[in-house]
């Protein structure tokens, strides 16, 4: 046999052993004869990758099981290269979802952070792996609370404009105002000239005075910008504040009360006194006449001083008192028709 006295971990100019080729090149049945044979699953390339990180890296999910669980030695899920990047580091800024599916099962700590402290949802969010965002987040939410000083998934999703993955995240309960040395959320996606991810930030309420580490809002870093871009956005949450004012102010604002007084009357009971249902007629009566004055004043588009005489010729109190009023006034209209 060929296989007889072969060093099967024997390695290339870039450390590759015959088992990194054959899972990078996903050639299934040599990847199953060298672990007959014996090839290690743990050695490592130059650059410290392990076959896993080939395999996941190509998103061949029977390569992965099979490095799992056929070696002849034990395959560690959470092994890092040389920028710390383990496996499912690999599948999920490619968007390999079956790989990511099997590595979660067998395990793999989606916490883990390469060297720029990115993790698997980081990554995927970066790239707009849509479905890898949204398995990490189900499996695993704490992943939305974990961040750095640096970035959050959602400043990342941001930045490079993935308006689903930034609504997926955000469903799914991520801060909206949380803030890096870079500002929030918005200060990445107005900078980078995503507009329709600004608009989605502004729709779900992110707080527009937010800063980054400098103390500048979003708004003030877009006009050391002059770029046609740049002042649309300027102008999308400048638009976006003004509505925000006016809400406020509608629902602080006390309700103000009417200027006119409306007389209150009532319905006399049977037993009322006679001279209280003439009363209370009386005001009736009145009213209708000061109802039919308003509404000739109004068709003729009076002035509100002419209103205002109008009403002042139709007296409550005199009724009220059961004085009679004084028949010589006569009501606007004939007294301009005259």
């Amino acid at each position: 046999s060929m296989w007889k006295g072969l060093n099967v971990n024997c390695t290339d100019s870039s450390g590759y052993t015959p088992l990194h080729h054959a899972a990078l090149n996903g050639h299934r049945d040599v990847v199953l004869k060298l672990l007959q044979f014996e090839a290690s699953t743990n050695v490592s390339d130059s650059k410290g990758c392990f076959p896993l990180h080939l395999a996941a890296w190509r998103g061949d999910v029977d390569i992965v099981r099979i490095l799992i669980h056929h070696g002849p030695s034990h395959c560690r899920v959470n092994q890092q290269n040389h920028q710390k990047e383990t496996a499912l580091h690999c599948a999920a800024q490619y968007g390999h979802t079956e790989v990511v599916s099997v590595l979660l099962q067998e395990l793999t700590d989606p916490t883990m952070r390469n060297s720029q402290q990115e993790t698997p949802l980081d990554l995927a969010a970066l790239y707009g792996r849509l479905q890898v965002v949204r398995m990490l987040v189900t499996a695993h939410p704490n992943l939305m609370t974990s961040h750095t000083r640096r970035h959050t998934s959602l400043h990342l999703a941001a930045r490079n404009g993935h308006h689903s993955t930034v609504q997926t995240l955000l469903e799914a309960g991520m801060d909206v105002n949380c803030v890096t040395e870079n500002g929030s959320a918005l200060h990445e996606a107005a900078l980078f000239g995503k507009m329709d991810v600004v608009r989605l930030l502004l729709e779900s309420g992110i707080d527009t005075n937010l800063t980054d580490c400098k103390g500048r809002t979003a708004l003030e870093i877009l006009r050391e910008h002059p770029a046609p871009k740049s002042q649309q956005i300027t102008a999308l949450i400048q638009e976006y504040m003004m509505d925000e004012m006016e809400r406020r102010s509608i629902v602080e604002e006390p309700v103000r009360k009417c200027p006119i007084p409306v007389p209150r009357t009532s319905v006399p009971s049977p037993s009322a006194s006679p001279s209280l249902r003439h009363k209370n007629d009386a005001v009736t009566s009145e009213l209708s006449k000061l109802l039919h004055e308003i509404k000739k004043c109004r068709d003729r588009d009076y002035s509100f001083e002419e209103l205002c005489h109008t009403i002042s010729s139709h007296s409550m109190d005199s009724v009220g008192s059961g004085r009679t009023f004084d028949n010589t006034t006569e009501p606007l209209s004939s007294a301009l028709a005259a």
